[in-house]
């Protein structure tokens, strides 16, 4: 018998580790057989593995606890001999260790900043949490009971149910839980739409006098709970910590599951039930995708959803959910407050986090949206989806085609623009023609019970009506709306491609659309993209009286075609993916080119353009808006015409890199050209110039872009020529006029070079090679004394080669037709930045000039004190410094002339023809500057031939749009090929820095 005793201890003793770790809640079987190697996936006692080669090889249990942290944070431990979770448990814990998760930024392809989890004792300071609990089904309590004995602190316990029998029964169970929980309230609420509706009605004051709050509700799936509200003290305390430690945290949240698609991280069919929810707040709704909670569950610090706790809210704001409605939509009233966390959290300048348990880390301010599972997803996917359909059908709008603009209203702004240009006096207001065309729809859908669908032509009579504007007018509108959309509309290459190969296939080929336009409307666009010999059958819901996101065009569809072989291709994730997986329609999502847009980095320097935070007292938002839609809406075509991201470069989250020259002039330059161009072209002063002189060596490609735009689209505008002229001999003559013993000092950001090197390089004037001025180095302007002195004992010298300088830039100048006798309206135009070719044109010539720059800043005043004006279009004063410091040498490095600066003119011919500095730039150099300037110059063409000539008027507002981008660049939310970047350099003689590499 005593034998059998204590063979049954030894047993005990040996099973110990395995009990204390099984127990742990930090060891997952499944986690950690997926990690092992194929061929030892089998082994059925895991634990025992982990215990033996797990010691050895140092492998985490789960995602929470991570072997190798563990080691490196408590070196005096023996790794590969004692097993890192068995310490924790055994002498950790005891001992208040820290416990990092393993950070796996690989199982979703991470790429924002993220922090691995953490297991630690609570602070001292941690805040007060209550706990919200709706409870319309009491047997779910004992679950989260269970989850809540782990808190590591005393609570408020907050109940909402629907019923008295209920309310006694929760209290019986809370009674039995023995929960750390004072106090605790139950309350019966009104069963609403919504387990929102019960907190915030009944228990907004309590939870104003706590600090944080965690919110859950009975009809919750047991994983997403386990994944919120960890099991183990420690986690808890964790997240406890978390918000006293980062006071910009104002969610957090758990990561959906994998089975949860990412296209449900939109509004889906909620955005009409939360936009009233979100305008009592004085919050504006996102667009796009956007995170919010699982099941509407979270933490929060309660100073982040003020503004949800402060609207006095009342029970008619939740309807049951079968309540019905006046417009028969999907989406309900707890899925749209769910959805509305996430701006009423920004409203309050706080972030989410993403608590992924999984993945033993937190995404800081960000959330995955499960968009690891759409990237993953390639053109041979859809291909295979293809083969395995008898039908394939395809959304139109945003699937095979796509608009080059950023918001959905963006055609009916243009034409409402036009329409004011055209008819300035019309009544009511062209500018009040987009509400009013959207009341006409609303009008024309409403005298239809919204049943049917409507046409533009239902929709131009209902406008008519509204409008009392003649005829003529409104067939104007209509073309204008119509011709408009064709030209903006773009084919998505790979799309087209998947149509075609359903086609080669021997797939029956559909296309089905929600769209107020006919199939006259669209047919020329259909052929153009040559989408229309490849369509079976077309699914208009103009013509068809039934639409994707109300679900009736899917039923005829079903009862029209053999819908059980049916795959449909789309974009809209309520309309063509939501609507279709209800119906048990197969479906392939792809991305429109918008929502890429807004989910890259640049997403928000877009943002900031189209929806600006301010905007100048006399400048309406949606000039600027329009303005800024139309000069970056070629992005969605240019940079996200492919809807697959599975490849490191077309990553949603991660910065695209421009790969060639002309990309490069797309992207950054295009729309910094137009709108320099647009600017010019409209300004008031223009008007009263006659002729525009691009000086520079900048001003080489800036006045081919101007000539070229104003040949090809017949522009009534001022004749152009570049005037090469550049500071060195602007300076240089002036110093006939005026001599100025400090302008070596004065006309440039600096200097480091010899005294000989300084006097060349500002005035031209050449030192004899035996000059000790040769020898003479200085550095400006900690110099500036000793410049000013060696200036002053050099002014015959100086004035000798001023004279020269003088008589030959007069004589090119009147050759060029610059003479104060016959004093036309003259413009400078450059990039900028201290007006210094005009100051001393002026002085030179005693002739004022008005100067157009791209930023003007306060240094160029001076050219007033000489009858001259001066304008920054896209900065002035010190925004203009800041401009010069981010872009200036970008901007120098690709439109720098293929020549050297002028360093004189000529004199031997009756037309006096300029001399240029020797430009030891390699010809590969100079071709990459022309590609990088052709693809600028392409996007310049590309925008005013889709939306006509016209839109330069409406781009005058376009100056933040026009540098939204580089700003992106120089701020590393856009990328350059290296091989493109290390080819840039500026030639710097006047700042004595020679030939500098860009990067």
């Amino acid at each position: 018998m005593q034998i059998i005793r204590r063979a049954a201890l030894s047993a005990r003793k040996a099973d110990a580790p395995h009990t204390l770790i099984q127990t742990s809640g930090l060891f997952d079987p499944d986690w950690y057989r997926a990690r092992l190697p194929e061929h030892e996936r089998n082994t059925e006692d895991l634990i025992g593995h982990f215990l033996t080669e797990g010691t050895v090889r140092r492998l985490s249990p789960g995602p929470l606890f991570d072997t190798q942290r563990y080691f490196d944070r408590y070196w005096n431990l023996e790794p590969g001999t004692l097993n890192g979770l068995l310490h924790y448990l055994r002498c950790g814990i005891a001992e208040n260790q820290q416990v990092d998760g393993v950070c796996d930024t690989r199982l979703r392809d991470d790429t924002g900043p993220v922090a691995p989890t953490e297991l630690r004792p609570l602070r001292p300071d941690a805040p007060k949490a209550a706990v919200t609990i709706h409870a319309p089904r009491p047997e779910i309590l004992d679950a989260i009971f269970d989850r809540l004995r782990h808190f590591p602190e005393t609570f408020t316990l907050l109940i909402t149910t629907d019923t008295t029998e209920k309310r006694h029964e929760i209290e019986a169970r809370i009674a039995r839980a023995e929960l750390k929980a004072a106090p605790v309230l139950v309350r019966v609420a009104r069963r609403h739409g919504s387990h929102f509706g019960p907190f915030l009605t009944t228990f907004a004051t309590p939870l104003r006098g706590h600090e944080l709050m965690l919110h859950l509700h009975t009809d919750t799936n047991p994983e997403t709970l386990a994944r919120l509200l960890p099991s183990r003290s420690d986690a808890i305390a964790a997240i406890l910590n978390r918000f006293r430690e980062e006071p910009r945290l104002g969610l957090l949240q758990t990561t959906p599951s994998a089975r949860t698609p990412w296209w449900r991280c939109t509004w889906l069919g909620n955005h009409h039930l939360a936009r009233p929810l979100l305008a009592r707040m004085n919050i504006s709704a996102p667009s796009g995708y956007f995170s919010h909670p699982p099941e509407g569950q979270f933490w929060a610090r309660t100073h982040a959803i003020a503004p949800l706790l402060n609207t006095p809210w009342s029970e008619a704001d939740f309807p049951a959910e079968d309540t019905p409605r006046e417009i028969p939509e999907n989406g309900n009233i707890a899925d749209a407050i769910t959805r509305i966390l996430e701006p009423v959290i920004r409203s309050q300048d706080c972030h989410t986090d993403e608590y992924d348990p999984e993945a033993g880390l937190i995404r800081i301010g960000h959330s995955r949206m499960d968009l690891d599972q759409y990237e993953r997803r390639s053109e041979d996917d859809l291909r295979t989806a293809i083969r395995q359909a008898g039908t394939v059908s395809f959304d139109l709008f945003d699937t095979l085609l796509t608009r080059i603009a950023l918001t959905p209203d963006t055609i009916h702004y243009y034409v409402a623009a036009r329409l004011a240009r055209r008819f300035p006096d019309l009544t009511p207001a062209p500018a009040a023609f987009v509400a009013l065309r959207k009341q006409a729809e609303h009008n024309a859908r409403e005298a239809l019970a919204w049943t049917d669908d409507v046409g533009l032509d239902d929709i131009y009579s209902a406008l008519a009506a509204l409008t009392a504007w003649n005829e003529n007018i409104l067939t104007i509108a209509r073309q204008l709306e119509v011709e408009t959309d064709r030209a903006v509309l773009r084919p998505r290459p790979e799309i087209i491609d998947a149509l075609r190969y359903a086609r080669e296939q021997g797939r029956r080929t559909l296309l089905i659309s929600d769209t107020f336009l006919s199939r006259d409307d669209i047919a020329p666009v259909l052929e153009r993209t040559g989408i229309l010999p490849l369509i079976d059958e077309i699914y208009l819901s103009s013509e068809r009286l039934a639409r994707k996101d109300r679900g009736d065009m899917w039923d005829l569809v079903q009862a029209a075609e053999d819908s059980s072989g049916l795959l449909h291709i789309g974009d809209n994730e309520h309309a063509d993916i939501q609507r279709a997986d209800d119906l048990g329609i197969r479906h392939f999502h792809v991305m429109s080119g918008l929502n890429m847009l807004r989910l890259n980095p640049i997403g928000p320097d877009v943002a900031a353009v189209v929806t600006p935070a301010s905007l100048p007292p006399d400048q309406p938002l949606e000039e600027r808006r329009l303005a800024g839609d139309i000069l970056l809406g070629p992005l969605v075509s240019d940079l996200f015409a492919s809807p697959f991201a599975c490849t490191p470069d077309r990553r949603l989250t991660v910065p695209r890199t421009l790969t060639t020259p002309e990309e490069v002039g797309r992207t950054l330059f295009g729309p910094l050209l137009l709108s320099f161009m647009a600017q010019l072209i409209t300004h008031p002063a223009t008007e009263r110039t006659e002729k525009l002189l691009f000086v520079s060596r900048e001003g080489y490609f800036l006045s081919r872009l101007y000539r070229d735009l104003r040949e090809t689209y017949a522009l009534q505008i001022p004749d152009a020529m570049h005037f090469h002229c550049s500071r060195r001999v602007a300076i240089s003559a002036a110093q006939t006029i005026r001599f100025d013993p400090d302008i070596l000092t004065t006309s440039g950001d600096g200097f480091r070079g010899t005294m000989a090197s300084l006097l060349t390089a500002r005035l031209g004037v050449q030192i004899p090679p035996d000059s000790p001025l040769h020898h003479l180095t200085v550095v400006l302007p900690e110099d500036r004394d000793t410049v000013r002195n060696l200036t002053l004992l050099l002014r015959d010298d100086i004035l000798a080669q001023a004279r020269i300088s003088h008589d030959a830039l007069t004589a090119y100048a009147r050759a060029c037709g610059l003479t104060p006798e016959t004093h036309p309206g003259y413009g400078i135009v450059d990039v900028g930045y201290s007006a210094t070719i005009q100051r001393h044109l002026q002085t030179t010539f005693n002739l004022p000039l008005t100067g157009f720059y791209m930023a003007a800043e306060t240094a160029c005043a001076a050219v007033e004190n000489s009858g001259g004006t001066a304008f920054g279009l896209f900065a002035t004063g010190p925004d203009a410094e800041a401009f010069r410091r981010r872009h200036g040498l970008f901007i120098e490095s690709v439109l720098t002339a293929p020549h050297g600066q002028t360093i004189g003119y000529t004199r031997e011919t009756s037309l006096p023809q300029p001399i240029f500095a020797p430009d030891t730039r390699p010809r590969q150099e100079l071709t990459l500057v022309e590609d990088i300037f052709a693809g600028a110059s392409a996007w310049c063409h590309d925008l005013i031939r889709s939306w006509g000539p016209d839109v330069l008027h409406t781009l005058r507002t376009s100056a933040p749009a026009g540098t939204a981008l580089l700003t992106a660049f120089t701020e590393n939310r856009i990328n350059i090929s290296p091989d493109i970047l290390k080819t840039l350099a500026v030639e710097d003689e006047f700042c004595g820095r020679g030939h500098v590499r860009f990067a």
